[in-house]
């Protein structure tokens, strides 16, 4: 696993990391319905941007 350092938080890293999420959710919770994951999906980038940016290196 590769750790970076984000500096600032853009529409490429926000896609990049929906993309993530909706690929992790579409393996693993296979009971719910594309249109289940779509309304969820909605809400992951305001979820992803209000996540504090921080040291996380050192908890």
């Amino acid at each position: 696993m590769k750790i970076y350092e984000v500096q600032e938080r853009n529409t490429l890293l926000l896609t990049a990391l929906l993309n993530v999420w909706e690929d992790s959710v579409r393996a693993t919770h296979l009971f719910l319905s594309d249109a289940e994951v779509n309304q969820i999906k909605k809400y992951v980038p305001q979820a992803l941007d209000s996540v504090e940016q921080g040291d996380y290196m050192n908890i």
